[in-house]
C-alpha cells in the first residue's frame, strides 16, 4: 500500500471511529467508545455531552456482537431495573438486554438487582475482548474462542493467500477506476470515485486485520500461552461432591430463539462414546477417537481391568502410531493422565506413566491443573499419596498453582477429605493462608462447598495454621457469609459469637440477608434466636435498599418469609409489606420477579383489602404483573401468579412510564407461555398502546401473527 493509500486508510478509520453505528444496526444513534464512564460523575458528564434526558437516558454498554462499547441515549428511560447475575448489551434494534454472567464470569458479575444507570459499579460488565467477542471475565468464552482459532489454523494458509490476492486486485481496481472516472467527468464524478475508494480501502483493511488476527490467534492457545487469569469457573455443587457440566442460559430480548442449553465441560469428563464434531481431533481417525473416549471413561471411573484390557489389546499390540493416543490432549488440555488422576486408580496412572514419553507426573492442562490438583479435588487420598511419593516432584507439585492461583490445599477443601488435608498439610510445603486470585483461602472454599468436617478442622487449627478466620474475599465475603449461603448450622455455630459474623459484604449484605435469600429456615432461626448481633443486623439494608424480608421474598421459602415478617412486624401488620427498596420495589414485586408462587399467594390473600399495595408501582411505574414477565421460567408459575394477582385486584392494563403493559414486557422477553396465556385470557390488552405492542412483537414473525390474530378477533366483535 503506497503512502497515498495509507493516508486514505487512516482517514477512513478516523471517520468510522467517530461516527455513530449505522441505522441498519439500531433504531437510534449509538457511538463507539474505547471506555465507558467508570463513576457517577463521569456518567453524568457524558450524559450532558450527548444531551440525554429523563426520557432518553444515557447508557454505555457493549453492542450485541461484543465488538465495541457504545454510548447512546436510550428511549427506554434512565433507571431501568435488571436482575442480579446479569450484565447488559444493546440487543436487537435497540433494547437493553440481560446477558447472564453468574455461571460464566470468574468474578465481578452483579450479585444484586441493579439499575442500568449504575452499571459503572460493575466494571467487569464493561470490559470486553473485541477480537474474541467475549467479556474479559468470561474465561470459558475466551478459551473456547482461542481454541477454535487454533483448530482452524490448518485452513488459514490458503485463506491468507486468497486474501492477499484479493488485496492486490482491489488496489489495482481502485487505481483503474479512479483514473477513468476523473478523466471523464471531472469534479462531478470525483465524489463518486472517492466514495468507491473509501469503500474498497475499508474492505481491504478488514481483510488485512483478519489475516493478522488469524496468524496471531493460531499461536495463542497452547500450554505456555493460554496463561490468562482463568478463575476456577467449574466448582462442585455444595454438599454433593459431584460436578455438573450443564448450565441454562435464559434468553432475553437479544435471543429470538428462546432458551438455550449450553454444555460446558471444564473438567476432564467424557460425555459420550460417540465423538461429536468438536471432539474430532485432527490427529486421530474416528475409530481411534472412539477408543480414546472409551479409555478416558475407564480412567475416570478408575476401572483398571477394563482399561488394561483395551490398552494391551488395542494399543500395545498395534504399531507405534497408536501410542500417540495416550499422549494426546482434549480441548481443555487434559491427557489420559488427568482423567486417571480424577478416577483415583494408582494402577492406571502407573501404566500410563510407564508408556508415556512426552508426559510426566507434573504435566498440566491448559488451565494449569496438575494431576495432584485433580486428585485432590476428587478426594483421591491413595493416589495423592502415590503422586507425592515421587521425591523429585513432591515440592514442585505442592507449591504449583493453577492459572487462577489454586494450590493442592484449595482443591482438597473442595473435596472435603480431612485425611487428605492432613497429608497435604503435613508435607509442610504449602502456606495454608495462601489465597487464590480472587482472594479465597482454604476455609472460604471449604465453607462454600458445605464441607462440615474440614471446616471444623480448619477452625480448630486456625492458630496453628496462621489462618485468619475473618478474612474477606474480593467481594467482602467471609466464612460467616459463605456458611449462611449454604445454610450450614454446624459450621456457623463454630463462630456465631465472633465479631466478623456481624460484618457486611461490600454490597452491605448481612448474614441474615444471605441466609434469607437462599431460603435456609433452620439457620435463619438460629441467627434470629442466638446471634448476639441480631439487634444490629435485623433492620439493616443492603446497598440496594433491601431488608431481610425483601431477601426472603427472593429466596422463596414461605416459612422463612413468615418468620422474618414476624420479627419485623409493627403495630400495623401491613407496614412491613409496604417497605420499599431504593427503586421503590416491595416484597410483592420481588416474589413475582423470582416466580415464588406460594409467597405471592400468601401476600395477595393478606392484601385483598389493600388494592393500593397490590397495584403499587416501582421506579419505572412497573406493577407486580410487569415483573412476572421478565424472568423466564415457563413452568406454569408465570400463569399462576398472574391469576393470583388478578384475583387480588391488580390492574393488568397498567402501563409503565414507557407505555408498556405486562403483555408488552412478555413479548420483549420472549416469554412464550405467558404471551399465549395473556392473549387467551386477557385479550383486552391488545388494544392498549398497540404501537408499542407491535414494536415489541416485531422481533418474531410468529409473535406478529399471534398479536394480529388476537387483535382482529377482539376488534371484529
Amino acid at each position: 500500500m503506497d503512502s497515498n493509500n495509507f493516508s486514505l486508510f487512516i482517514t477512513v478509520l478516523l471517520i468510522l471511529g467517530n461516527s455513530p453505528v449505522t441505522v441498519s444496526e439500531y433504531d437510534f444513534d449509538v457511538f463507539p467508545v474505547d471506555k465507558c464512564p467508570m463513576s457517577k460523575d463521569e456518567w453524568d458528564t457524558r450524559s450532558n455531552q450527548l444531551k440525554c434526558n429523563k426520557t432518553h437516558g444515557y447508557h454505555c454498554v457493549p453492542n450485541k456482537h461484543l465488538t465495541s462499547l457504545i454510548e447512546f441515549c436510550s428511549p427506554q428511560g434512565v433507571k431501568i431495573p435488571f436482575e442480579a447475575g446479569n450484565c447488559l448489551e444493546l440487543a436487537a434494534r435497540g433494547t437493553l438486554n440481560q446477558v447472564p454472567c453468574k455461571e460464566t464470569f470468574s468474578s465481578g458479575c452483579p450479585d444484586a438487582v441493579f439499575v442500568s444507570l449504575e452499571l459503572y459499579k460493575y466494571p467487569k460488565c464493561l470490559a470486553i475482548n473485541t477480537e474474541l467477542r467475549c467479556f474479559d471475565a468470561d474465561a470459558e468464552c475466551i478459551y473456547s474462542r482461542l481454541l477454535e482459532a487454533k483448530t482452524n489454523k490448518q485452513n488459514n494458509t490458503s485463506t491468507e493467500k486468497t486474501a492477499v490476492h484479493d488485496v492486490d486486485e482491489y488496489l489495482t481496481t481502485t487505481e483503474r477506476v479512479t483514473h477513468n472516472q476523473t478523466t471523464v467527468d471531472g469534479k462531478e464524478n470525483a465524489v463518486t470515485v472517492v466514495l468507491i475508494v473509501l469503500m474498497l480501502v475499508f474492505m481491504i483493511s478488514l481483510i488485512i486485520v483478519l489475516i493478522l488476527y488469524i496468524r496471531k490467534s493460531g499461536n495463542m492457545c497452547n500450554k505456555e500461552h493460554c496463561q490468562k487469569d482463568f478463575e476456577e469457573v467449574k466448582l462442585l455443587k455444595p454438599g454433593t461432591g459431584t460436578t455438573t457440566n450443564t448450565r441454562l442460559v435464559t434468553a432475553n430480548p437479544a435471543h429470538p430463539n428462546g432458551t438455550l442449553t449450553m454444555k460446558k465441560n471444564v473438567d476432564c469428563k467424557p460425555r459420550s462414546l460417540k465423538p461429536k464434531q468438536k471432539e474430532l481431533e485432527s490427529e486421530h481417525m474416528p475409530g481411534d477417537l472412539e477408543l480414546l473416549l472409551l479409555l478416558r471413561r475407564h480412567c475416570r471411573d478408575g476401572a483398571f481391568e477394563n482399561f488394561i484390557y483395551l490398552f494391551e489389546r488395542k494399543i500395545l499390540q498395534n504399531d507405534k502410531e497408536m501410542m500417540k493416543i495416550i499422549e494426546s490432549r482434549d480441548k481443555n488440555g487434559c491427557t489420559l493422565l488427568h482423567y486417571a488422576a480424577e478416577g483415583g486408580s494408582k494402577d492406571i496412572l502407573e501404566t500410563l506413566l510407564k508408556h508415556c514419553t512426552e508426559r510426566t507426573i507434573d504435566d498440566t492442562d491448559y488451565f494449569g491443573h496438575t494431576l495432584l490438583h485433580l486428585a485432590c479435588k476428587n478426594g483421591q487420598y491413595d493416589l495423592c499419596a502415590y503422586i507425592l511419593s515421587y521425591d523429585n516432584y513432591c515440592k514442585r507439585l505442592l507449591t504449583k498453582t493453577s492459572n487462577s492461583g489454586w494450590n493442592a490445599a484449595h482443591f482438597t477443601a473442595v473435596s472435603g477429605n480431612v485425611k487428605l488435608f492432613h497429608l497435604i498439610q503435613g508435607k509442610g510445603e504449602i502456606d495454608m493462608k495462601t489465597e487464590t486470585k480472587n482472594r479465597l483461602n482454604v476455609l472460604h472454599i471449604a465453607c462454600l462447598h458445605d464441607n462440615t468436617s474440614i471446616c471444623k478442622e480448619l477452625v480448630n487449627m486456625y492458630i496453628k495454621l496462621n489462618l485468619p478466620l475473618g478474612k474477606a474475599d474480593l467481594r467482602g465475603w467471609n466464612i460467616a457469609h459463605y456458611a449462611a449461603k449454604v445454610g450450614n448450622k454446624d459450621v456457623f455455630n463454630a463462630f456465631i459469637d465472633e465479631e466478623f459474623a456481624s460484618q457486611k459484604t461490600f454490597h452491605r449484605k448481612t448474614i441474615l440477608h444471605i441466609c434469607c435469600e437462599n431460603g435456609h429456615y433452620e439457620l435463619c432461626e438460629l441467627i434470629l434466636n442466638n446471634s448476639p448481633f441480631i439487634s444490629t443486623i435485623l433492620h439493616d439494608r443492603d446497598d440496594e435498599g433491601w431488608n431481610a424480608l425483601h431477601s426472603a421474598a427472593k429466596g422463596g421459602n414461605l416459612k422463612v418469609f413468615k418468620m422474618i415478617e414476624e420479627a419485623l412486624k409493627s403495630s400495623d401488620p401491613l407496614e412491613v409489606l409496604r417497605e420499599e427498596t431504593d427503586y421503590q420495589e416491595i416484597v410483592l414485586h420481588i416474589c413475582c420477579i423470582h416466580k415464588n408462587v406460594e409467597i405471592c399467594r400468601y401476600l395477595c390473600n393478606k392484601l385483598k383489602s389493600a388494592p393500593e399495595i397490590v397495584n403499587k408501582v416501582s421506579t419505572n411505574l412497573w406493577t407486580a404483573a410487569h415483573y412476572v414477565a421478565v424472568e423466564i421460567k415457563q413452568d406454569g408459575s408465570e400463569e399462576k401468579i398472574i391469576g393470583i394477582l388478578v384475583e387480588a385486584g391488580i390492574d393488568l392494563k397498567s402501563q409503565s412510564n414507557q407505555g408498556k403493559t405486562v403483555l408488552t414486557v412478555a413479548f420483549e422477553h420472549r416469554n412464550d407461555n405467558l404471551i399465549k396465556y395473556l392473549l387467551d385470557n386477557h385479550k383486552e390488552l391488545v388494544n392498549i398502546n398497540t404501537a408499542k405492542l407491535r414494536e415489541a412483537a416485531a422481533y418474531s414473525k410468529i409473535y406478529e401473527g399471534m398479536l394480529q390474530r388476537t387483535w382482529q378477533e377482539v376488534n371484529s366483535q
